[in-house]
């Protein structure tokens, strides 16, 4: 480990150097606080040893500062004799652990390797959590266009490029982009999205630059930009073709130069984010109608990635509803299967809201199956029929949600009132769990 003394006793200084040097540990030793805040700044610690009482500085103090400019920092206090109570409140104020002066090394050692396996173990939980992160965001499927989508995924990740991500609502951009940075070596640095179509107009040039103190009425303090939090990171613009005409310009410059100014602000910025956007109107006929500027779609399309929408991969059916069931009966708190029968209903379906769509029937099927078991006659409870005209897919993705939830609640109830209002036994009655069915009455507003 690499470990920092700070005490004011040199001869104590000595000895812990060289013990701990021939336990092979890195070992920087300081008797004064100001010159322990530099070696904090300019290397990475593993472990502070901080004595309790200093002569130019009191230890709470440099505890404070420590902790405020490193919170994750291990800290372990040393304490004098007699003042065990101010080692309880200094890790109150966040210290790990304290030693008692005067301490034998060989306990010393035991603090230490009770730290090291402390370290293990957050190092072994941030593997842990990277693994279910990488698993969280994934692309399900064997079809040919998703192996290429994959394919071009990793070759994207290797370059810093504009990358344009393009396909239908629902069918899986923002999970690209995220296995795109997820490859990357930026993967450990900030992953920023903007919703450009969910941004109301005169907040959207505060939300991308941010603005300074006093810019205009109600900044009433600093705020920092998108662009400017996603430094050294990455930016996400989704429905990019909602931004607009006035920002565009705007836009353009970041790509090209990295500068931008706050609001109300005369300081030039920097960033170095990368920029991933997604849309799923045709951004072409965008630019010819004179709503989107050619030189930003330019810039934007260097690379471009094409999702599928899922009626283009029926094939992969059964593997999504698989993964989708496994994620619902985490958050459903019940066992969730797809009868044979199922998948191929669902693939004489059409999907106007792609997987997005799927995993909402999914969710509401589970509901309606008294077994956990999801079967043909659940889905055909609800009738599919095409849209009575051209172009009247999201009306009927609209009406087919409302209907199944407009049932579903008639059931909910019905069994309340049957139930006179008891959870446990309405959820019987319904053949779910008492969670699984609170869950759906706080999902769906019942009181």
């Amino acid at each position: 480990m690499r470990i920092l003394v700070i005490d004011d006793d040199e001869s104590l200084l000595d000895v812990l150097t060289s013990a701990l040097e021939k336990d092979g540990h890195e070992v920087r030793s300081v008797f004064e606080p100001e010159m322990g805040f530099v070696c904090l700044k300019n290397a990475d610690w593993d472990v502070v040893l901080l004595d309790m009482r200093l002569k130019t500085e009191d230890g709470f103090e440099v505890l404070r500062k420590i902790r405020s400019a490193r919170p994750d920092m291990i800290i372990l206090m040393m304490t004098a004799f007699g003042k065990i109570e101010q080692a309880v409140e200094a890790m109150k104020l966040g210290a790990f652990d304290f030693l008692e002066k005067p301490f034998s090394l060989s306990f010393l050692r035991i603090k230490l390797e009770k730290i090291q396996s402390h370290l293990s173990l957050k190092t072994q939980n941030g593997i842990l959590r990277e693994e279910l992160e990488s698993k969280k965001w994934t692309l399900v499927g064997h079809h040919t266009r998703i192996q290429e989508v994959r394919e071009q995924i990793t070759r994207y990740s290797k370059v810093d490029s504009p990358v344009l991500i393009l396909g239908e609502s629902g069918t899986g951009k923002e999970i690209a982009a995220r296995m795109i940075v997820n490859q990357s070596s930026r993967r450990y640095e900030p992953f920023i999205v903007v919703n450009c179509g969910a941004i109301p107009m005169d907040l959207m040039e505060s939300m991308f630059f941010g603005h300074e103190k006093g810019s205009f009425t109600g900044a009433h303090a600093l705020q920092k930009g998108k662009f400017e939090l996603a430094r050294g990171g990455t930016i996400f613009l989704d429905e990019i073709g909602e931004l607009p005409w006035a920002l565009q310009a705007k836009l353009l410059r970041i790509i090209e130069t990295g500068e931008f100014e706050r609001i109300g602000g005369k300081q030039t910025l920097k960033t170095d984010a990368r920029i991933i956007s997604a849309t799923n109107r045709n951004l072409e006929n965008l630019v010819k109608k004179d709503v989107f500027r050619l030189d930003l779609y330019y810039r934007l399309n260097v690379l471009v990635l094409e999702m599928p929408s899922l009626c283009e991969r029926l094939e992969d059916l059964p593997y999504l509803v698989e993964y989708l069931l496994k994620e619902l009966s985490v958050d459903l708190h019940r066992k969730l299967i797809a009868d044979k029968s199922l998948i191929p209903a669902l693939q004489r379906a059409e999907w106007p809201g792609n997987i997005r769509e799927l995993k909402n029937v999914l969710e509401r099927l589970a509901v309606i199956s008294e077994d956990g078991v999801i079967r043909e006659k659940d889905f055909a409870q609800v009738l599919w029929k095409k849209p009575p005209f051209e172009n009247s897919g999201k009306i009927w993705e609209v009406s087919f949600k409302k209907e199944i939830q407009e049932r579903e609640k008639e059931m909910i109830l019905v069994a309340l009132e049957k139930a006179e209002g008891n959870h446990t036994l309405a959820a019987h009655y319904l053949g779910m769990k008492r969670t699984t069915f609170q869950y759906r009455l706080k999902k769906m507003k019942i009181g």
